[in-house]
């Protein structure tokens, strides 16, 4: 009897051992699920006339897989030469994945558009070009930020992700994802400069690097009301970008 309940006992730790070995690996499994990245395909006529909506789309998978929730999709537009006027348009999910807006062009020239998606924790950012109009030839030549930036042209580009809602005297987690010709900068240093209109103080907050181009920090923001966030992106003597936007705090 002693023998075979010796036998029973290892046998259940054998099954024991093979289940465990059989989660790890299920969980193995899922964690590369969720590294598989997302991918964004920006669809933009290369083409379009001035004072007619010209539509914008982008398709967004990870894998074989659409993804349909997103939690950010907007286009950034911008004629070429001043990206500091950029400005955003929130998409619509349609349906599998397609998100779609429209943007009516005020003047003749060569444009960026920019998609800056936010889906299961990664963020990616491409971008392309659209000719609105009469276009000079020299415009058609040094138009691409891609190719043939121009002295007054950045190459960086730089997304804030921010709670849906921020509350005053809770702490906000935020994000920077910051790009230089499309590939994730990385060992930049990250700071946001957080004040509100016609206030001397202006608080200073570093971010720490996160994954590839991307820096994490938070902030408490004391009282309800509108603040300026800006993101100053510096590396070495050859870049320092910032960017700016409004966070409404309740």
């Amino acid at each position: 009897m002693k023998k075979i309940s010796l036998f029973m006992l290892v046998g259940i730790l054998a099954l024991f051992i093979a289940a465990c070995g059989n989660t790890n690996e299920d969980n193995g499994a899922k964690e590369d699920e969720k590294l598989e990245a997302i991918d964004a395909k920006l669809d933009v006529p290369e083409k379009g006339e001035k004072g007619e909506p010209v539509s914008l789309s982008t398709k967004v998978t990870q894998g074989d897989d659409t993804v349909d929730d997103a939690g950010e999709v907007k286009y950034e537009i911008w004629k070429n030469g001043h990206k500091e006027e950029s400005e955003m348009i929130e998409a619509k999910h349609e349906k599998g994945g397609l998100y779609k807006a429209e943007k009516t062009f005020e003047e003749d020239g060569m444009y960026t558009v920019q998609v800056h998606v936010t889906a299961r924790d990664m963020h990616t950012m491409p971008k392309t070009e659209i000719a609105i109009g009469e276009v000079e030839g020299g415009e058609h030549g040094q138009a691409g930020e891609d190719h043939h930036p121009s002295d007054h042209e950045s190459t960086v580009s730089i997304h804030l992700m921010k709670p849906d809602v921020v509350t005053a005297g809770e702490v906000a987690e935020m994000m920077v994802h910051v790009e230089n010709k499309e590939d994730a900068l990385e060992d930049a240093r990250v700071r946001f400069e957080i004040y509100q209109e016609d206030q001397e103080k202006h608080e200073w907050v570093d971010l720490n690097p996160g994954e590839k181009g991307e820096y994490k920090g938070s902030y408490t923001f004391p009282e309800k009301g509108s603040y300026n966030v800006q993101v100053h992106v510096t590396k070495g003597e050859e870049i320092h970008e910032h960017t700016m936007e409004t966070v409404e705090v309740q």
